[in-house]
């Protein structure tokens, strides 16, 4: 589990379109921030299969509940039957699976400088990806905002659906500027065969986030 939650977390870098990116000096400036110059580890148990939650028990949820990070303004709803295996959903990271299973969820926040040009990143980001459907690394990539952007509470960014993956590992990610220059990477996911039964769960908690509720 130690090393699924490791790879959660740094795989928000790994899907952090870097080429895109690297023309606005983030590199440097960002994603070391965010990585702490790690690699992006692969999942795996004692049997060098992808790890999976524990079974269900303590702390596992009796009904959806709606979690609310108040510091950026977003709200998401994690299924009955899931639980969260480390973060706070109120600080900058948080992850949640179904007991059990692959399934997953998690997000990371990491504020960038003032002068970080958000929009031409998620301009620049979404071509990249719009390009990764068109070599069918990608199953879908589109721009999705949230809230007012004039205010700190909204966000603009992009979402993408990933084709299976040679990790073994299939997500939907969205990631997102606020007014205040943080990036924010929301993460549904699963391992490959085990996408298509997980995606419409994985998807409604993703719709889910809100911002400026």
């Amino acid at each position: 589990m130690k090393r699924l939650a490791a790879f959660c977390l740094f795989a928000c870098v790994a899907c952090l379109p870097g080429s895109a990116l690297a023309q606005f000096g983030l590199l440097q400036q960002g994603l070391d921030a965010v990585s702490g110059g790690n690699k992006p580890a692969e999942p795996a148990g004692p049997s060098g299969n992808a790890a999976k939650a524990a079974p269900g028990g303590a702390g596992t949820l009796a009904a959806d509940t709606t979690y609310k990070n108040a510091a950026r303004g977003f709200s998401f709803t994690i299924p009955a039957g899931w639980k969260l295996e480390s973060g706070d959903p109120a600080s900058e990271s948080a992850l949640f699976m179904k007991p059990g299973t692959s399934w997953g969820f998690q997000f990371h926040l990491e504020q960038m400088t003032p002068s970080f040009p958000r929009k031409a990143s998620v301009d620049a980001s979404l071509k990249q990806a719009k390009e990764m459907v068109g070599i069918k690394k990608y199953l879908e990539a589109k721009r999705r905002d949230d809230g007012d952007a004039k205010k700190k509470c909204g966000v603009i960014g992009w979402e993408i659906v990933e084709a299976p993956q040679k990790n073994d590992y299939q997500r939907i990610i969205w990631q997102a500027y606020d007014g205040d220059n943080y990036y924010m990477n929301f993460m549904a996911h699963s391992e490959n065969n085990d996408f298509e039964a997980a995606r419409q769960t994985l998807r409604r908690i993703m719709d889910s986030i809100r911002f400026c509720q």
